[in-house]
């Protein structure tokens, strides 16, 4: 009896063991997808930072040559930054809505695939934020400046299970007008 108490005890604590270990190596290989997730979604981020940023800085300037310099009383205030809800679907290739300056991206989400050899992945840009800062990169509360910072908020979106990523990447830039 005491022969059988032990030897299932020994299988008990090698299936204990066993059993940890496997969990580890689950655990590892969910923090490099996670990983890679991240790239991933910061390869995206980037895109759509490139394309907003190929925009004019406000719309005092969509019309004006290079060299031309404008007020910062001439530039779009807060509240019509705020209100901007031109529906700019610029990031993911449809043709609604105007896209003529950086502000016309604020509060606009979209979808864009990270594409490689065999598949893709659908990430979403959940948020663009688009805000005056000073020159030390802190929110104006309202005054306009020569800075803005746009701010992206980037989540995979798998079509039959959770997101691999637990919360939303942020990528932010700042974008001066000279």
């Amino acid at each position: 009896m005491q022969q059988t108490l032990l030897a299932l005890l020994a299988i008990l604590l090698a299936t204990f063991l066993s059993f940890n270990q496997k969990q580890g190596i689950v655990q590892s290989r969910s923090q490099v997808v996670r990983a890679e997730m991240e790239q991933m979604a910061l390869g995206v981020a980037k895109q759509a930072m490139q394309t907003i940023r190929s925009r004019a800085f406000d719309q005092a300037t969509v019309e004006l040559p290079p060299d031309s310099i404008v007020a910062t009383s001439d530039l779009e205030s807060r509240s019509s930054i705020r209100s901007a809800t031109k529906d700019c679907k610029a990031l993911d290739g449809g043709l609604g809505g105007i896209c003529s300056d950086i502000d016309d991206f604020h509060g606009n989400t979209a979808t864009i695939p990270f594409t490689f050899p065999t598949g893709s992945f659908d990430f979403k840009i959940v948020d663009i934020t688009v805000r005056y800062v000073d020159t030390n990169l802190q929110p104006t509360g309202g005054a306009r400046s020569t800075q803005k910072e746009i701010v992206l908020k980037v989540q995979d979106t798998p079509s039959s299970r959770a997101p691999r990523l637990p919360e939303p990447i942020e990528y932010s830039e700042v974008v001066s007008y000279p």
